[in-house]
């Protein structure tokens, strides 16, 4: 059972954001697409990674109504911000690329490059969230979702990894996680102290007793990870720097992503390695869709207007070059954000 609610210090929001559409940003852009290294095939770097579909009116409305607790808000862009975004907002810091990120990897347009990075923002707290621009609140939520006792709530489900997909680059990205996780903690049997995270009914039977076959290996198998608003800790990312900088500075001078890449779930493995978190189901907490079709997205549309969770990811999924099926699908998603969140929030102007 769950201790009674505990205290956390300052919890902020990241959210990187980018204009898909700004002239300026793809003149930039399409000096360096040429230098693209990835498999070919993959679609990490597609145009459909960069579009907008005009939702974050909905992703602050949503945020100052169902996560009032949170205490600022630190929009991470190349420059551009929407022109509706009241800038002057006391919750709100606009944060350029320029202003935290070392020269050398700039400019970036890869989102592991832009997220691995984030602890060097001076104003933000050492408890913080990352959202992407995907992510919405749509029910409220309290913070010990997501922090207790000022440690990360988070969900350890251990896996055999494989890759299932040769010309996509994320599986390559995990397996580079798990070769730093597996220098550090995968010649060691793991202590016990860490037993009951590890093998913990909050994930269900099923899952606690898959955990507890890989708690038994010394190897670091592998990780699910979820594509849902990660907390972290600033010092983690601080000491990950500290142990790894030269590999991480080789993975930050990729502008697009890449098969050599490492990212942000990196933090969270370390946290299950060494028990920094709390045990919690973060599907209770939120749930993935995707968006590829039409029947998709009345899925995406009832489930906005049914509330069924605090927080939904809508994941662009449509095939990049379908201009028509994209304007009809943002419509009718739009609508529905429209239908719980039709009031204008302090952060518009």
């Amino acid at each position: 059972m769950r201790d009674m609610k505990k205290q956390n210090s300052k919890i902020d929001i990241v959210i990187p954001w980018v204009d898909g559409s700004d002239p300026a940003w793809l003149e930039e852009k399409r000096k360096f697409d040429k230098s693209i290294e990835t498999i070919s095939g993959d679609s990490s770097n597609s145009s459909q990674r960069f579009r907008d579909w005009g939702l974050m009116r909905y992703w602050f409305r949503g945020i100052e109504k169902y996560m009032p607790w949170v205490n600022k808000i630190f929009f991470v862009t190349w420059g551009h911000v929407p022109e509706w975004l009241d800038t002057n907002n006391e919750k709100l810091v606009i944060v350029k690329h320029a202003d935290y990120m070392p020269a050398k990897y700039l400019p970036t347009y890869n989102s592991s490059v832009i997220e691995l990075n984030v602890h060097r923002i001076k104003e933000l707290s050492e408890n913080f969230i990352i959202f992407n621009d995907d992510l919405f609140a749509i029910a409220p939520t309290k913070e010990e979702m997501f922090f207790e006792n000022d440690m990360p709530c988070d969900m350890l489900l251990s896996e055999i990894m494989y890759n299932y997909d040769v010309k996509g680059v994320f599986r390559h990205i995990v397996f580079n996680n798990l070769g730093i996780i597996n220098k550090y903690f995968g010649f060691e049997r793991k202590e016990l102290k860490q037993f009951s995270k590890w093998v913990n009914p909050v994930y269900g039977y099923k899952n606690m007793f898959t955990n507890l076959n890989k708690f038994l290996f010394k190897r670091i198998l592998g990780f699910k990870d979820q594509h849902l608003a990660v907390p972290h800790k600033k010092s983690t990312f601080e000491k990950i720097w500290g142990l790894e900088h030269d590999a991480l500075d080789s993975a930050c001078l990729n502008k697009f992503r890449s098969p050599m890449d490492l990212n942000q779930w990196l933090m969270r493995y370390w946290n299950f390695m060494t028990g920094e978190f709390v045990p919690t189901n973060i599907w209770a907490i939120g749930q993935y869709m995707g968006v590829n079709d039409a029947s998709a997205v009345d899925d995406v549309c009832d489930v906005i207007k049914r509330q069924e969770k605090p927080i939904l990811v809508i994941n662009d999924t449509l095939r990049g070059d379908d201009e028509e099926a994209f304007i009809t699908y943002k419509k009718k998603i739009s609508e529905a954000f429209e239908s719980i969140l039709p009031d204008k929030c302090s952060f518009e102007k």
